[in-house]
C-alpha cells in the first residue's frame, strides 16, 4: 500500500449480497508501548515482518526541511533493533521493505535520478544484490511472495503500464482500467490491487484479482470515495476493501461469497487504509481502532504520550498476537521528529 501516516488524534445500499451490520459500541483497549526510537530526524514507514526474532523496518531522514537521500534501514533480530547498511547503496531513500522470507527480503525507495527514479535491493539472507528496475518506471508497494514473484504498482514513462510483475528475469507491465493505490496477497494465484476509476467528478473505489494467469475485474460495489482505497487480502474468503467519506471510514469485506459492509463509530480514528487481521477473527483499521469481529475496541492510545509525529502501518507478526506499528515521533518537549517502533500485545 502507499504510505499512510495518521497524525497523533484521539452506509451503502444493498448490492452484490451486501449488508451493513449495527455499528458496535467501542470497549476500553490497551496501549501501543514504544519499543524502540532512533535519536535522528525522521520516520519509519514500512515493516516486514518475517518471524518473532526477525523483523526489517526502512524510513527516511531529514535535516531540517529537507529529505536526506540515503537508506535508513533496521533489523529485529529478536534481541533489538540494529542498524544495517548497504554496501554502496547511496542516493535514494528507503521507502518499502517486503519480504517471503529471511532469504529474500526486498527494499525499495526514491532515486535523485530521473532516468531511474526507482532504486531496489534484494537480500539474500547473506548479500545485498540491487534490482533490475527500468528507465523511467515509478515503483511503490512491492508485495513480495518469492524470489521470482515480486508485484508492484506505479507508472512508466515508456508503457501504459501502471502494475508490473518481477518473475525473477524482468519486469511485466500491465495496464488496468485503474488508478492503482494499494496491493496484497496472500497466493500468487490470489493478488488484489484496489484503486480509484472516474465518473464526472465522482471518484470511486475498484478492484481487480490476479488469478494466477490474468487480470480479473472484481464484480463489487463501487462506493464513492473522498480518499485512496486500501486492500488486503489474507486468503481468498478473507479480503478487505477500505475507504474513507467525509463523514466515515468503512470497509467492504468478501468472505468468499459475497460482500458486507461495516462502518466504524465515530471518534476512534479507524484507518481504512492498513486493515490488518490479527489472528484471531478480528482486524486492526489503523492503529488506534480495532474489530473483534463483533464490537470495536479503542481509541487505542500510545505509550508514552508525545507532542506529534505521524503513524504509519501496523504489521502482525507470524506465529504471535502481537504488533509493530512504525511512526515518526515528536517527543514530550521536542521539536523533532524521531523514527520510531511501536509494539502491541493482544491479551
Amino acid at each position: 500500500m502507499k504510505h499512510r501516516m495518521v497524525v497523533a488524534v484521539a452506509a451503502l445500499t444493498a448490492v452484490f449480497g451486501v449488508v451493513t451490520p449495527a455499528t458496535a459500541g467501542a470497549s476500553v483497549p490497551g496501549d501501543w508501548n514504544r519499543a524502540f526510537q532512533s535519536r535522528t530526524e525522521g520516520l519509519f514507514l514500512s515493516i516486514a515482518a518475517i518471524s518473532k526474532n526477525n523483523s526489517w523496518a526502512v524510513g527516511n531522514l531529514f535535516n531540517g526541511n529537507k529529505t536526506v537521500y540515503q537508506p535508513f534501514i533496521r533489523h529485529f533480530d529478536g534481541g533489538g533493533w540494529k542498524v544495517v547498511t548497504i554496501p554502496g547503496a547511496r542516493n535514494f531513500t528507503s521507502d518499502w521493505v517486503a519480504a517471503s522470507s529471511a532469504k529474500n527480503v526486498w527494499i525499495l525507495g526514491t532515486s535523485t535520478s530521473r532516468t531511474y527514479p526507482t532504486t531496489g535491493y534484494r537480500y539474500d539472507g547473506s548479500r545485498w544484490h540491487k534490482v533490475l528496475i527500468p528507465a523511467r518506471t515509478d515503483l511503490h508497494d512491492p508485495v513480495v511472495l518469492g524470489p521470482a514473484n515480486v508485484w508492484a504498482f506505479g507508472s512508466s514513462g515508456a508503457s501504459a503500464a501502471d502494475v508490473f510483475h518481477w518473475n525473477g528475469h524482468r519486469w511485466q507491465g500491465y495496464n488496468l482500467n485503474l488508478l492503482p493505490e494499494a496491493l496484497s496477497a496472500s497466493a500468487a494465484n490470489n493478488v488484489w490491487v484496489a484503486g480509484l476509476t472516474f465518473a464526472r467528478s465522482a471518484q470511486k473505489a475498484t478492484a481487480y484479482r490476479w488469478n494466477g494467469t490474468h487480470w480479473l475485474s472484481v464484480a463489487m460495489p463501487h462506493p464513492v470515495v473522498a480518499s485512496s482505497p486500501g486492500v488486503t487480502a489474507s486468503s481468498p474468503s478473507d479480503v478487505w476493501i477500505g475507504w474513507d467519506t467525509a463523514t466515515t471510514t468503512s470497509a467492504l469485506h468478501w468472505n468468499g461469497h459475497q460482500w458486507h459492509v461495516i462502518t466504524a463509530p465515530g471518534g476512534i480514528s479507524a484507518n481504512s487504509f492498513n486493515i490488518v487481521p490479527d489472528g484471531r477473527g478480528g482486524d486492526w483499521f489503523g492503529p488506534f481502532a480495532h474489530w473483534t469481529g463483533h464490537i470495536w475496541t479503542g481509541p487505542i492510545t500510545v505509550s508514552p504520550e508525545n507532542s506529534g509525529g505521524g503513524f504509519g502501518p501496523v504489521v502482525r507478526i507470524p506465529g504471535t498476537s502481537s504488533f509493530w506499528l512504525a511512526a515518526g515521533v515528536i517527543n514530550a518537549g521536542s521539536s523533532t521528529e524521531e523514527p520510531t517502533i511501536y509494539r502491541y500485545d493482544l491479551a
